[in-house]
C-alpha cells in the first residue's frame, strides 16, 4: 500500500498570507530555518514559531521578506459589515444568495 504524504506547501492554509509567503517561499529556495533566521537576525527557534502561526512584529516580518526577495505591499481592506457577515453565513448555511 503506497501512503501518499501531503505536498509541504498545502498545509499552509491556516496561516497568515504574509507568513505563508515566507515559508512557500524558504522551502522553493530549499534555505534551511537556521540559515533564513541567521540571515534575518533572529533565532531558529523565533523562526520556527512564527512558522507554525505564532506573533511576530512587523519589522522581523519585514527582514525575513527582505531576505527572501518577497515584496510586501501595504493596502486597506474593507472591513465586512454585519449585514455582510449575516448574508454570507446565510449563503453557507442555506445557499440563498
Amino acid at each position: 500500500m503506497l501512503i501518499q504524504r501531503p505536498s509541504p506547501l498545502s498545509n499552509l492554509d491556516h496561516l497568515d498570507p504574509l507568513v505563508a509567503a515566507v515559508v512557500a517561499k524558504r522551502k522553493q529556495l530549499r534555505w534551511s530555518q537556521a540559515k533564513l533566521a541567521q540571515a534575518a537576525g533572529i533565532s531558529r527557534r523565533a523562526l520556527l514559531m512564527i512558522e507554525k502561526g505564532g506573533d511576530c512584529n512587523l519589522s522581523t516580518l519585514r527582514r525575513l521578506h527582505t531576505c527572501l526577495d518577497i515584496v510586501m505591499l501595504a493596502g486597506s481592506v474593507k472591513a465586512p459589515t454585519l449585514d455582510d457577515m449575516n448574508a454570507q453565513n446565510t449563503k453557507e448555511r442555506f445557499g440563498v444568495t
